[in-house]
């Protein structure tokens, strides 16, 4: 019996445990309690929407919509808005009579704070009045007399920043801070969140977090308070869209711990910042960069001086310091002086690299680097103003892959007006002064950093003199002295400038600007320069490339080679040149030319374009044995060339001209004019070196040409008399013998006066003479043929055919009608003739 009725004791407790767990009833009548309770002790206007008792876990109230209401010289918005809040009250205080809050807990709430124009935040009349309320400490003894303060504590709130009535873009969500009277006379608040930028999607803004405690006092700026904060987890990039609108383009990780201590009216401030793999998203494999620093200030909410500022960052065995002080609102007016001692010049270098993509990145320094920056500004309405100087001494910069070092040594440099011309690419002597001490008050904007002038000694004895001028839109240099040719192109790369890929050495004179934006990758160079005694190894030629002299100018466009005087090939060329720019490849760099030389022989020509064809015949410039024609294919060339006098094998030309195009392996030689064998030859010739084997093909005639110098050639006089011709061909290979076997020639000859001193018809007729030769002419496979020719003599008009091979061997027959016919045989040295009978001769007359 006694166990059934315990068993019911117990499920009527657990019964009555759930429904008091589950029901939340109604409590209207303490709404209006509660709303005036709160509203007294904020001095604000409070509406609660509806108010729930519970019992467990605790007994407590549950409040729908509770609604905090603003000062309205702040704005019609809420101070705060919780839709759902659970308030715990405490025991004791019940058995007292007396309802007495523990902890107050806001779910999803969302808090406003508002600073008006005068600077002042809606949250500091709460603070005061917080402090003129004589509550016990939230962690109080329930036999207190005294209400405690009680806990209060957020989650997933959102915290909105307000500028008068218009909120900002800033806020803070996912928050989670609470508030509580840590002792007597002292309250502590705690707050962890993410913040964001209501126009933009950021995801790795961090977490920021803030932990701190104020003591009461009669006044808000003599108030102590002790606050320490931390950002971690964020990623510049991001911090920067959050704090701009936009992505500058920084990547690395952000650390910021810093601690507020004193009173509003004396702030002591410090913080410690660090940005770890610090570079700019488009900048890959420079290894990682650490930027840290330190800061420490001081500052007054009532003069809103900010003062005492002292930064500092490490840098290597130097440093940079921050000093100086700002006020206003937002800081209108403040005068800063950044000092730079003894900062490594690698360290600069190191942080140029990680700030713009290809910038210096084979690039080695040393040195130390001295400056003094002011900063300054009056008020708002005036501009920024800038005054800096310094200098670096024994500067030395260096390249491992280029193998060289420019000493620069002391290298001063101020702020100031420009004082490179970008349009007349001239040094402005007066401007900047070049010296240590002599910084020039200037606005940012209108204003540049001149760097120099320095003289740097390059392989000459005479130095070369140059400065650069850097802005915020971009940079100029110029550069003007003698210097060696192979030291200014090592130089240039070194310092990240284009240059061509040539191995030269030699003396120039050079008056150039470099100039370029941040935003571009490469510089542009312009100017002058006057080559002495170069010689460079150019791609393509077997050779060096000596340049007596030139006169180099480079515009936008072009770079133009005038006064040229140079050999090659065992000749002296003199004319000019033209290469468009910018150059990205062989093809795009498309070279005008006009180039005349005195004497050239073939076989220079062909050693000099074709490295392996040394000890080989001169002709093989045409036919390159290495199956492939790499600079052929890429190319790009126009121009004309003449010269006086052309070695061709055994046979000269002269007053030879030609109209040369070169482009994507194809090869033109137009308007080919010359004289030779006392005649005169013109043609059009092409080459494809594009295709697999190269292909060429051409027309042309020749005119009043010497048979007699031809046989001559020949070391074999079987022919005199003068000759003129007109043909077209074709042929394919990579050698002679390859051209010989693919060669496809069709013509028409004449040749006028002519004997044949080795060839005589008859016993009695004596030597062959012909008042006339003509016809037309072919060649394939080796031999000529004549498939319609016709040659008139003393002793009749013959038609001759058959073939004559290139050894000299002949297979011929000259016919004709009421002559004897007669068949040549043997070759030209001993030509073999016999008599062809009248009725076979007249047979092969007949069609």
């Amino acid at each position: 019996m006694k166990t059934l009725l315990s068993r019911r004791i117990v499920i009527a407790v657990g019964v009555l445990l759930l429904v008091l767990f589950l029901i939340r009833p109604g409590a209207d009548r303490l709404r209006w309690r509660i709303t005036q309770s709160i509203s007294q002790a904020l001095g604000r206007k409070v509406n609660i929407g509806y108010v729930h008792l519970r019992f467990l876990p605790r007994p407590g109230f549950e409040f729908e919509n509770l609604v905090i209401h603003d000062d309205p010289a702040f704005g019609a918005e809420p101070l705060l808005r919780a839709p759902d809040v659970t308030a715990w009250v405490r025991i004791m205080p019940l058995f007292r009579g007396r309802i007495e809050i523990a902890t107050l807990d806001l779910d999803q709430a969302s808090l406003n704070l508002t600073r008006d124009p005068q600077g002042k935040w809606n949250l500091e009349d709460l603070l005061e009045r917080t402090s003129r309320i004589s509550t016990a400490p939230t962690t109080a003894e329930n036999l207190e007399s005294r209400p405690a303060f009680p806990y209060i504590e957020a989650s997933q709130a959102r915290i909105n920043f307000k500028i008068g009535t218009e909120k900002t873009h800033f806020a803070f969500t996912d928050a989670r801070f609470a508030l509580w009277q840590e002792s007597e006379n002292s309250w502590g608040v705690r707050l962890k969140a993410l913040p964001i930028r209501t126009d933009a999607n950021l995801t790795d803004t961090g977490v920021i977090t803030v932990s701190g405690m104020w003591q009461r006092s009669a006044a808000l700026h003599e108030t102590p308070v002790q606050i320490s904060f931390a950002w971690k987890q964020a990623q510049i990039g991001q911090v920067s869209e959050l704090l701009y609108g936009s992505d500058q383009g920084w990547r690395g990780n952000v650390v910021l711990f810093g601690a507020v201590v004193g009173t509003p009216g004396k702030l002591r401030l410090s913080a410690d910042a660090s940005v770890d793999n610090f570079r700019r998203y488009d900048v890959l494999g420079n290894g990682s960069l650490r930027l840290v620093a330190h800061c420490a200030a001081e500052y007054s909410s009532q003069q809103k001086l900010l003062s005492n500022v002292d930064c500092n960052a490490p840098a290597g065995d130097g440093s940079l310091e921050l000093k100086g002080s700002a006020s206003g609102l937002p800081f209108s007016s403040y005068d800063f002086v950044l000092v730079s001692s003894k900062v490594p010049a690698q360290s600069v270098l190191s942080l140029a690299r990680h700030s713009r993509p290809g910038m210096f990145s084979d690039v080695n320094a040393s040195g130390i680097l001295n400056a003094t920056v002011h900063l300054s500004r009056e008020d708002m309405s005036q501009p920024l103003q800038l005054r800096a100087d310094g200098k670096a001494q024994d500067l030395r910069v260096g390249s491992p892959s280029v193998g060289s070092q420019i000493a620069l040594g002391e290298v001063p440099f101020s702020f100031g007006p420009p004082a490179i011309d970008a349009a007349s690419h001239k040094i402005h002597p007066t401007m900047g002064g070049g010296s240590v001490g002599g910084s020039i008050a200037a606005s940012i904007k209108d204003s540049s950093l001149e760097i120099g002038p320095v003289s740097v000694v390059l392989g000459r004895p005479a130095p070369l003199h140059a400065r650069a001028s850097l802005s915020l839109s971009g940079y100029q240099a110029a550069a003007h002295g003698d210097a060696g040719l192979k030291q200014l192109l090592q130089s240039a790369r070194v310092l990240g400038v284009p240059a061509p890929a040539v191995s030269a050495d030699g003396s120039s004179t050079v008056d150039l600007t470099i100039a370029g934006s941040w935003a571009d990758s490469r510089p542009k160079v312009l100017g002058t320069a006057q080559l002495r005694s170069v010689r460079a190894q150019v791609r393509g030629l077997s050779a060096p490339l000596d340049i007596v002299s030139a006169n180099l100018v480079l515009d936008d466009n072009s770079v133009r080679v005038q006064n040229l005087n140079a050999s090659a090939a065992q000749a002296t060329w003199r004319g000019s040149l033209q290469l468009k720019r910018p150059c990205s490849s062989p093809g795009a760099c498309e070279v005008q030319f006009n180039l005349r030389t005195a004497e050239l022989a073939a076989a220079d020509l062909n050693d000099l374009l074709n490295p392996s064809a040394k000890k080989q015949s001169w002709y093989k410039f045409l036919a390159r044995d290495d199956g492939q024609a790499p600079y052929l294919l890429q190319a790009s060339a126009t121009g004309k060339i003449t010269v006086d006098k052309l070695d061709v094998g055994k046979s000269t030309c002269t007053q030879v001209t030609a109209d040369l195009d070169l482009h994507a392996g194809k090869l033109k030689l137009a308007n080919l004019k010359g004289q030779t064998l006392g005649g005169k030859a013109a043609g059009e010739w092409q080459a494809d070196f594009s295709v697999q084997p190269p292909a060429y093909s051409g027309s042309g005639s020749f005119d009043g040409a010497s048979l007699t110098a031809v046989a001559a050639l020949m070391h074999n006089a079987w022919i005199d008399g003068t000759g003129a011709a007109k043909y077209d061909f074709t042929a394919s290979g990579w050698t002679i013998q390859d051209l010989l076997d693919s060669a496809n020639l069709t013509g028409n000859f004449a040749v006028r006066d002519s004997s044949f001193p080795h060839i005589a018809l008859t016993s009695q007729s004596g030597v062959l003479h012909a008042s006339s030769f003509s016809g037309k002419i072919a060649f394939q496979k080796g031999q000529f043929s004549f498939p319609d020719a016709k040659l008139e003599s003393p002793s009749g008009v013959y038609k001759v055919s058959g073939t004559v091979s290139l050894n000299g061997g002949m297979n011929l027959k000259m016919t004709g009608e009421g002559v004897s016919g007669f068949a040549l045989s043997g070759n030209l040295l001993k030509t073999r003739v016999a008599a062809i009978p009248t009725t076979a001769a007249q047979a092969s007359l007949k069609p």
